[in-house]
């Protein structure tokens, strides 16, 4: 019986803004040990604490049919597909965001670092918004890929 291969968590938040500028993010020249890639977006003001944020990347992903993508090794390996999602726990996810956060950083500190009067016009333009019935909030965009870790 082959031995399953140890798994870790890449948290990559990868683009904020609007999604008319945002690249993409491909799998052309990925490492062979990277296994699987979740994707998540959704929209935000500026004014989201880092506990939001792992509230909103969760509910993304756990909102998704099929929110994983096999690669390389895990592609066609039912049992390899198994140990991963497994692995792809609501915990596991939540400790490798923290684990992209400076440590002095607690879940109820803003995720994005804005100054106050940066927050004061964004109050003021979710009102105004608010008020019209109309929104076109910029996206966090990232991914979380799952990599088999190598043998030391």
């Amino acid at each position: 019986m082959e031995k399953k291969p140890k798994l870790s968590l890449e948290v990559v938040f990868d683009y904020e803004g609007y999604a008319d500028y945002y690249r993409g993010h491909g799998h052309a020249f990925i490492d062979k040990n990277v296994l699987a890639c979740i994707r998540f977006g959704f929209p935000i003001t500026y004014l989201e604490t880092v506990q939001d944020i792992i509230d909103m990347v969760l509910e993304d992903i756990n909102s998704r049919m099929d929110p994983i993508e096999f690669l390389n090794d895990a592609e066609n390996n039912r049992e390899l597909q198994e140990q991963i999602e497994e692995f792809l726990s609501d915990e596991n996810i939540r400790k490798a965001i923290m684990e992209t956060i400076p440590e002095d950083v607690k879940p109820t500190d803003r995720f994005f670092n804005i100054t106050p009067e940066e927050e004061k016009e964004i109050q003021e333009i979710l009102k105004e918004e608010e008020e019209i019935g109309f929104c076109d909030s910029p996206l966090l965009i990232g991914y979380i890929h799952v990599w088999r870790e190598k043998d030391p």
